[in-house]
């Protein structure tokens, strides 16, 4: 990923958004919401201008932002809402933050950026304190969804990933996060997939 292309339509994000007519980040705040409290703790992972996190900060959680994106993170500090904000590349690991230190992290319209999720995954629940809920998003193949881990098409500048579920699922189970949800939606002509996963209690994560 390259954070110049990024910044390049960060100024326009949210109108796009709201012109897209895209409810995403409000469908995986919603699958969230019977399991966050107020002045629990959430990271957003890739959070570009703040869409995804904004719902939880008015429901009371600490909200936490890393993004590698110098634009999209001005345009979170304007806004005024987040607790914490990183500039880093979610690929490049470790990530800044200690074992345990987020009762929820969130991935919202960031993974159909990245072919590879597999030390993703294995960072969020290094992250996440036991109990805790990792919601995020990605984008369903097109054909024979379970065909391969995942597709690879171009979409303007922009190289997209689709994952399969199976992929998906196999993740989820080597980081000892349990599916408590998943919701399907359609972003445009796009499939999506909503995922909400849970940390298994008890489970200690190896130290990077």
């Amino acid at each position: 990923m390259n954070p110049a292309q990024h910044d390049s339509y960060a100024a326009d994000y949210d109108a796009q958004v709201r012109a897209y007519d895209c409810h995403i980040a409000d469908l995986l705040f919603g699958l969230c919401y019977e399991f966050i409290r107020p002045g629990q703790s959430l990271l957003d992972v890739g959070t570009g201008s703040g869409l995804a996190a904004q719902p939880f900060a008015r429901a009371g959680l600490q909200v936490s932002g890393m993004d590698f994106s110098p634009a999209m993170l001005e345009i979170c500090r304007a806004k005024g809402f987040f607790a914490d904000l990183q500039r880093h590349d979610l690929t490049s690991l470790p990530w800044p933050y200690p074992t345990n230190r987020f009762d929820h992290l969130a991935a919202c319209g960031v993974f159909h950026f990245i072919p590879q999720l597999e030390a993703i995954f294995a960072e969020a629940a290094h992250l996440l304190k036991p109990g805790g809920l990792f919601a995020f998003t990605t984008r369903l193949p097109t054909a024979d969804p379970q065909a391969e881990p995942y597709t690879r098409h171009l979409a303007g500048d922009f190289e997209i990933f689709s994952h399969s579920t199976t992929t998906i699922a196999a993740l989820l189970k080597q980081s000892a996060l349990t599916r408590l949800k998943l919701q399907k939606c359609f972003v445009g002509e796009d499939v999506f997939l909503v995922w909400i996963a849970q940390k298994c209690q008890g489970y200690t994560p190896k130290q990077s």
